[in-house]
């Protein structure tokens, strides 16, 4: 099973100390992508082949980020105001 996630960070000296944790320290497999964003941003998007614990990706630096799918419609909760 492959674990996902993503990571913003504010550089990326920041991101590749966290990049190369999770190699050298974690021994991940798989495949991660370093995205540059708008304003000196960076986002480290992880595909580990290896299981990690929430409590390990959680002590991780860095901005966690959540994605809605593309193609999947998230229903809201709506209220009608009379």
């Amino acid at each position: 099973m492959i674990l996902s996630f993503v990571l913003d960070f504010n550089s990326r000296e920041e991101m590749d100390q966290v990049a190369n944790k999770l190699w050298k320290q974690h021994k991940i497999t798989g495949e991660m992508e370093m995205i540059p964003l708008p304003g000196g941003k960076w986002r480290l998007s992880v595909h580990s082949e290896k299981q990690l614990r929430q409590s390990t990706i959680d002590a991780l630096p860095g901005k966690r980020i959540t994605s809605k799918l593309a193609g999947i419609k998230i229903e809201e909760d709506s209220q009608e105001v009379d």
